[in-house]
C-alpha cells in the first residue's frame, strides 16, 4: 500500500471522502511533498480513493509531470477557488478533509463558500503518518546529516579572529551547498562569546575573538529531508567554568542517548536529561525541551518535552539537544539526530560530542 492509499484509508475511517491540500506560496509544501512529491510553491491537491488531482499553473506544468503521478489540472489565473470547486464537484464528496492548521481563516471561508460540503480537520492524520519514518526517509535524513557534518568540519578550518558571525555563517552555508545540499533547513546559527546564551540567536556583525565559545546550529536539506545538528566549540582555550557546563550538558545528553527508546514518553526522556542538569545546579538555565521530531520539516512531531506524555513512536526521528544558557556569559548546546527503536536510540549523527578547542 503506497502513501496515498494509506492516507485515503485513514481519512475514510473518519468518514472523510476527499481531502484538499492547499499550498499557495508554500503554505503547505511539507504535506504536498509528502503526499505527491511536488516541490513547487503553488498547488492544490484534491485526493479521493478514485482520483488524485493536482491543480497548478503554467510555471510548474513541466515540473509537476516529472515529480508526481497525480492528474494535472492547469490553473489559468482566474479564481483558484472556482478551479478547486470544479474538480471537487466531479467527486461529489459530502465530507472533505482540510488542514485547519495550515490554511488561513480567509481561505477556509472562500472554500466553504464555493464548496457545499462538511469540512473536517485532517491535520492529525498527516502528522501521525509523517511521524513514523520509512527506511527511505531515514536514508534521506542520513544524507542530509552527512552533508551537514562535512560542511561543519570544513567550516572549522575557516575560523579566523575578527571575522564576523555573519561571515562565518555564510561560509558554512556555502560549504553545505558545495557538499550537495539542495537547501538549508533553517537559517544557520553562528553566535559567539556572550551571545551563545541565546538558544536561537541570529548571526550578527560581532567579531569572533579568541578564547570565546562559538555555537553552530545547522542543517542541510537533501531530497526534501532535513538535518538538525548543534555543536558548541571554543575558539582558543576554554575556561574551567565553561568546561564544567559543557561536561554537564554532555553527560545529560549521554544519559538520554543511552536510556531513550520507544518505551518512553517524550516527557520521560526529557526528564532524564533535565534531572541531571538540575542535579548539577543548572536547572533554571535549561529552558527549552530536550528535542523534537525531524523530517521534511526541521520541527515536527513527536515532541521530546515535558508536555508530551505519549510514548515515542518506533522509527520516529528526533533530536536530543540539552543546553545550558547563562545570560551575559555563555551557553552550551549539543544536538544529535536519532532514530527511535523499540529498545534504544540509534544515533544518526557521527561528529564527536567532546569539547573541541580550535587553535587556528
Amino acid at each position: 500500500m503506497n502513501r496515498v492509499e494509506q492516507f485515503v484509508e485513514k481519512i475514510e475511517k473518519m468518514g472523510v471522502e476527499a481531502a484538499i491540500i492547499y499550498n499557495v506560496e508554500y503554505s503547505s509544501k511539507p504535506s504536498t511533498y509528502y503526499l505527491s512529491g511536488f516541490t513547487g510553491s503553488f498547488s492544490v491537491l484534491v485526493i479521493s480513493r478514485e482520483k488524485q488531482f493536482i491543480i497548478t499553473d503554467s510555471r510548474y506544468l513541466e515540473q509537476v509531470k516529472q515529480q508526481t503521478s497525480f492528474e494535472v489540472v492547469e490553473y489559468k489565473g482566474n479564481d483558484i477557488f472556482e478551479s478547486v470547486r470544479a474538480v471537487v464537484d466531479d467527486l461529489k464528496p459530502k465530507t472533505i478533509g482540510l488542514e485547519f492548521q495550515r490554511v488561513s481563516h480567509n481561505v477556509f471561508l472562500k472554500l466553504n463558500e464555493k464548496i457545499k460540503a462538511n469540512f473536517v480537520s485532517i491535520d492529525s492524520v498527516i502528522d501521525t503518518m509523517r511521524t513514523v519514518k520509512s527506511q527511505e526517509e531515514i536514508d534521506n535524513i542520513k544524507k542530509a546529516i552527512t552533508v551537514s557534518e562535512k560542511a561543519y568540519l570544513k567550516t572549522l578550518e575557516c575560523i579566523k579572529e575578527d571575522m564576523t558571525e555573519m561571515e562565518l555563517a555564510a561560509e558554512f552555508e556555502y560549504n553545505m551547498k558545495k557538499f550537495g545540499a539542495q537547501g538549508i533547513a533553517f537559517e544557520t546559527i553562528v553566535i559567539s562569546g556572550p551571545r551563545t546564551s541565546m538558544p536561537h540567536g541570529r548571526p550578527s556583525n560581532k567579531k569572533i575573538k579568541r578564547n570565546e565559545p562559538i555555537t553552530f546550529d545547522f542543517g542541510a536539506v537533501v531530497n526534501g529531508y532535513c538535518a538538525d545538528i548543534t555543536r558548541t566549540i571554543v575558539f582558543g582555550k576554554a575556561d574551567d567554568e565553561f568546561k564544567r557546563i559543557y561536561q554537564t550538558v554532555y553527560e545529560a545528553q549521554t544519559l538520554a542517548l543511552e536510556k531513550g527508546s520507544a518505551k518512553m514518553s517524550g516527557k520521560m526522556l526529557d526528564s532524564v536529561a533535565r534531572n541531571h542538569i538540575e542535579s548539577k545546579g543548572y536547572g533554571r538555565y535549561f529552558g527549552h525541551g530536550l528535542g523534537h521530531g525531524l523530517g521534511i520539516e526541521v520541527h515536527e512531531s513527536p515532541r521530546v518535552n515535558q508536555s508530551n506524555q505519549e510514548l515515542l513512536p518506533q522509527n520516529a526521528v528526533v533530536t536530543i539537544e540539552p543546553g545550558i544558557y547563562i545570560e551575559g556569559k555563555y551557553g552550551v548546546r549539543i544536538e544529535e539526530d536519532v532514530v527511535v527503536s523499540e529498545s534504544s536510540l540509534e544515533r544518526l549523527t557521527s561528529l564527536s560530542r567532546e569539547l573541541v578547542e580550535v587553535k587556528t
